[in-house]
C-alpha cells in the first residue's frame, strides 16, 4: 500500500521543485499529482513540456519521492460530442505522460456539465 500526498493545494502556491521538496520534508514518499497549471490543468489539454518534465524528474531524484498517480479531470461525460472528443485527446496525452514518467495509475471523475446531469450521466 502507498500513502501519497495530494499536492493540490501546494501546486497552487509553489513551483514543482519546491512542491516535491516540501512533500519530502513532510516525510511522504509518494505524490498524488492533482491537476496542475503546468502539467494537467482542469478540463484543458495537458501542458507538460520537456522543461517541466526535466524539472519534475530532477526534484524526484533529489528527494527520492515518487509519483504514485495522476488525477485528471476532463469533460469526457459532457453533453456535447466535441467536448467528449477533446477529453479523449487529453486522456491520450495524459496516458503518454504517465507512461513516460513511469506512473501506472491515473485517477479521474466522470465530469460533465452539472446543469445537464441526466444527459451527462447517460454519456
Amino acid at each position: 500500500m502507498k500513502i501519497a500526498f495530494d499536492v493540490d493545494v501546494l501546486a497552487k502556491q509553489m513551483d514543482i521543485n519546491r512542491m516535491v521538496h516540501q512533500v519530502a520534508d513532510w516525510g511522504y514518499k509518494y505524490i498524488e499529482q492533482s491537476p496542475h497549471p503546468r502539467i494537467n490543468p482542469f478540463y484543458k489539454h495537458p501542458l507538460f513540456s520537456k522543461e517541466c518534465e526535466m524539472e519534475y524528474r530532477k526534484a524526484l531524484k533529489e528527494t527520492g519521492v515518487e509519483i504514485s498517480s495522476f488525477i485528471v479531470v476532463y469533460r469526457w461525460s459532457g453533453p456535447k460530442e466535441e467536448q467528449r472528443k477533446f477529453a479523449v485527446a487529453n486522456w491520450k496525452r495524459m496516458i503518454q505522460i504517465a507512461a513516460d514518467m513511469g506512473v501506472q495509475v491515473i485517477n479521474t471523475e466522470l465530469s460533465g456539465d452539472p446543469n445537464q446531469q441526466e444527459i451527462c450521466n447517460g454519456m
